[in-house]
C-alpha cells in the first residue's frame, strides 16, 4: 500500500520523479509513494488507473504529464513551465462542430482535489497557476480547433489522459489533483515543439509532486 499514487501516461513523463526522490519514499511500504505508468490515450489510462488504484489502495493520486497550452487572450502558461490541474473536461470535436452529440448521462466534467491541488500549487511561483485542462480523444492540431475547444470550455490545455484517471480515481473514492508539464502550442507545429520540450516539461512537473512529497514525508 502506497499513500500517494503517481500515475503518468507514458512512462518517460513520470521518469524524472524517481532521480527527485531519496530511495527511501519510493515505492514499496507502507506511507511511501508509487510511481505508475497506465497507458497512453484515455481508453488505457482509465484501465490502467483502476487497476493500478486497485493495486496500491492509495489514500491520494497524482496524475502527472504534459500538455499544450491553447492560443487564447490574456496570459497563458509558457512551454517548459508546470501548472496546476483543477477542473477537467471530456471534449467531443464532432459534438463542437455539429456532427455528433453526446447522450445527456454522459459525465463530461471532473474536479480535481481543492486542498490537494493547494498543496501541489505551494512548489510553484507565486502566484501558482491552477488551470483548466480539456481531454479530447486526439490531439488537436488545427489551431481554430484549439480555440474552439478552449472557448468551450474555459480551458488553458489540453491533455488526453487526465480526465480518464480522474474518472477511476472518483470512482475508487481516492482524491485526485494533477500537474502537467507546457510542452507546446496547440497547432500545427505541436507535435514539434512536444518533441523539443516533453523532457523538459516532464521534469517541471515531476517537481512540483516531488516537493509536495519531500515537504510532507508523514503524510505522503
Amino acid at each position: 500500500m502506497s499513500a500517494t499514487l503517481v500515475l503518468s501516461a507514458w512512462e518517460p513523463e513520470i521518469a524524472p520523479l524517481a532521480a527527485l526522490m531519496p530511495r527511501r519514499g519510493r515505492a514499496g511500504g507502507h506511507g511511501g509513494f508509487a510511481a505508475v505508468a497506465v497507458g497512453v490515450g484515455p481508453v488505457e489510462a482509465a484501465i490502467g488507473a483502476t487497476r493500478a488504484i486497485a493495486a496500491h489502495a492509495p489514500k491520494r493520486v497524482i496524475f502527472v504529464g504534459t500538455a499544450g497550452v491553447y492560443a487564447r487572450d490574456g496570459a497563458a502558461p509558457g512551454i517548459g513551465s508546470a501548472v496546476v490541474v483543477d477542473d477537467l473536461s471530456a471534449v467531443s470535436t464532432a459534438a463542437l462542430r455539429g456532427d455528433g452529440y453526446l447522450p445527456e448521462v454522459h459525465i463530461r466534467r471532473a474536479a480535481a482535489s481543492r486542498p490537494l491541488c493547494r498543496a501541489l500549487a505551494a512548489g510553484l511561483p507565486a502566484p501558482a497557476p491552477v488551470v483548466a485542462v480539456a481531454c479530447p480523444l486526439a490531439i488537436t492540431r488545427a489551431a481554430p480547433l484549439g480555440r474552439q475547444i478552449a472557448r468551450a470550455t474555459g480551458a488553458a490545455l489540453e491533455n488526453l489522459e487526465a480526465f480518464a484517471v480522474a474518472r477511476a480515481a472518483a470512482a475508487a473514492g481516492v482524491p485526485f489533483a494533477a500537474v502537467l508539464g507546457v510542452s507546446n502550442r496547440v497547432g500545427p507545429a505541436g507535435h514539434r515543439e512536444w518533441r523539443a520540450h516533453h523532457a523538459a516539461a516532464s521534469r517541471a512537473a515531476c517537481a512540483v509532486i516531488a516537493a509536495l512529497l519531500r515537504a510532507a514525508p508523514g503524510r505522503r
